[in-house]
């Protein structure tokens, strides 16, 4: 009976976008949601569904339309992978362009169309088999996907780090402000010829001290953020920001960390208006219209490496208004709902203390406005722009007054003096040219305490030791330091 299901109903048309979600979510297990994959599922299954009732229209056989709609959506799904074959293959990348692939691709796929169209056969052996195929494939990810469970089930994310009990110790609201590649004194001087002294100088009158010499421990945001929220260096990693395995152990410990941890013991209420997920809080920061948590599904579609590969082109030539601002405005609209959402939380009065960690993607690029406030025109924020020092410094100009801005809200809607760490993740990298790697690591790094005492953040230190004194300093607790280093992560 099986059998004979297994040759008469197509549902490997189906099949097919369930296992490239089931394959992704198992394969990046514990980095995507379920519900965002179900979402990206159901996604998927309604462009099949679309492709399989407008396929039965040409061809009026059902395993005909599931056919041509099966290769269709394979087509669809796995372009990355066929179009990077095309690059490895093709020595002087002819057969890789997009004005070669696409034609071909189209001409490939009515020449299939009229094969079918054609064709006496039943197709029943092509049912059985990739019926077959895609339930087998299922049911290994399946067994993979148990077997990393009870793995993950075993394991502990975060190791203890000893914090002492402090019942005496004053609970100030704690507001940590990320300002994504904001680079440090030394790197502005050096790199940029910019003399940043003014915004220190405004910092330091509200009581800031900042820190001489500030480094990050890595080049990229989430191996930065969650080394310095955990307190602790990353291990085991290979050494790339697209390495899914470094991703998933940053994104896990970020979720886990021992900074929030401690101070959700000290009754502190968090609230996440940052980049990234921890547990039961999401980010706020949803830039595209698929979840953007299953970007790592996703980046080899069709549909993504049109968006980025070519999205460049419609922006420079055909100069599509709605496309501009469709891949260039993400991160203003993210930019300005966190930022709003920080200053609401610091106007309201709460019966438990804050820790507020607000993370803007700012004075990275993309350069939204020059020093005046005036907003750049959406047809020159490309890559290239990313480049250019002047347009980055005459942001920086524009960051610096937003910075103050929310640190003066912050500070006059404050009940009782707060605890605002400014700092950056790590320096400009950017660069059209080879620099000294330090350049990457430079950060800012302003601390502003309710007692002023300030004696052991020191000159140099890094980004792994900042809750460690910053705890010690404020809650009496007696961590080591760490040895600073930095560690140079690829591409």
């Amino acid at each position: 009976m099986i059998r004979e299901f297994l040759k008469k109903r197509p549902i490997y048309v189906l099949l097919l976008s369930l296992f490239f979600v089931w394959h992704g979510f198992v394969y990046y297990f514990d980095l995507i949601p379920l519900k965002d994959a179900s979402l990206l599922y159901l996604f998927f299954t309604g462009i099949t569904l679309l492709l399989f009732f407008l396929s039965l229209l040409i061809f009026r056989r059902y395993n005909k339309a599931a056919l041509f709609s099966f290769l269709l959506m394979l087509y669809y799904l796995f372009f990355g992978y066929f179009h990077d074959g095309l690059k490895q293959l093709s020595a002087n990348g002819f057969l890789s362009k997009y004005s070669f692939v696409l034609p071909f691709s189209l001409l490939l796929f009515v020449f299939i169309a009229i094969k079918l169209k054609r064709s006496k056969s039943s197709f029943i052996k092509a049912n059985f088999y990739l019926n077959t195929l895609f339930i087998i494939l299922l049911l290994l990810d399946a067994g993979l996907f148990i077997s990393k469970a009870l793995k993950t089930g075993k394991q502990s994310i975060t190791p203890s780090l000893s914090l002492l009990s402090c019942d005496s110790c004053a609970r100030p609201d704690i507001y940590l402000i990320i300002a994504d590649g904001y680079p440090g004194k030394t790197e502005l001087n050096e790199v940029f010829n910019y003399d940043n002294s003014l915004f220190e100088q405004e910092l330091s009158s509200r009581g800031f001290h900042v820190i001489d010499s500030s480094t990050s421990n890595y080049n990229f945001t989430p191996f930065s953020v969650s080394s310095m929220l955990n307190m602790e260096y990353l291990q085991g990693l290979h050494g790339s920001n697209s390495d899914k395995d470094d991703i998933l152990k940053c994104y896990n410990t970020i979720k886990n960390n021992h900074t929030l941890q401690y101070l959700s013991n000290l009754g502190y209420t968090f609230y996440n208006y940052s980049i990234f997920d921890f547990k039961k809080q999401p980010s706020l920061a949803k830039p595209t219209f698929l979840p953007r948590k299953t970007r790592p599904l996703v980046s080899r579609t069709l549909r993504f490496r049109m968006q980025n590969e070519l999205g460049h082109l419609l922006v420079t030539r055909f100069k599509i208004r709605s496309i501009i601002k469709n891949l260039r405005n993400l991160d203003l609209k993210n930019n300005s709902k966190l930022f709003e959402r920080t200053k609401t939380i610091a106007a309201e009065h709460t019966e438990t203390p804050k820790f507020v960690y607000t993370h803007l993607v700012m004075p990275h690029y993309p350069y939204y406005f020059d020093s005046t406030g005036k907003q750049n025109p959406y047809e020159i924020l490309t890559d290239e722009h990313a480049r250019n020092q002047e347009a980055f410094i005459q942001y920086l100009v524009y960051a610096n007054r937003q910075y103050l801005q929310l640190i003066d809200h912050i500070l006059a809607n404050s009940d009782k003096p707060p605890v605002i760490i400014l700092m950056g993740d790590h320096g400009f990298r950017e660069f059209g040219k080879p620099v000294d790697e330090k350049y990457h690591f430079m950060n800012l790094n302003a601390v502003l305490l309710p007692a002023r005492d300030y004696n052991q953040f020191y000159k140099g230190m890094s980004n792994i030791n900042q809750f460690r004194i910053f705890f010690n300093t404020q809650f009496g607790q007696q961590l080591p330091l760490l040895k600073d280093s930095t560690s140079f992560l690829s591409e």
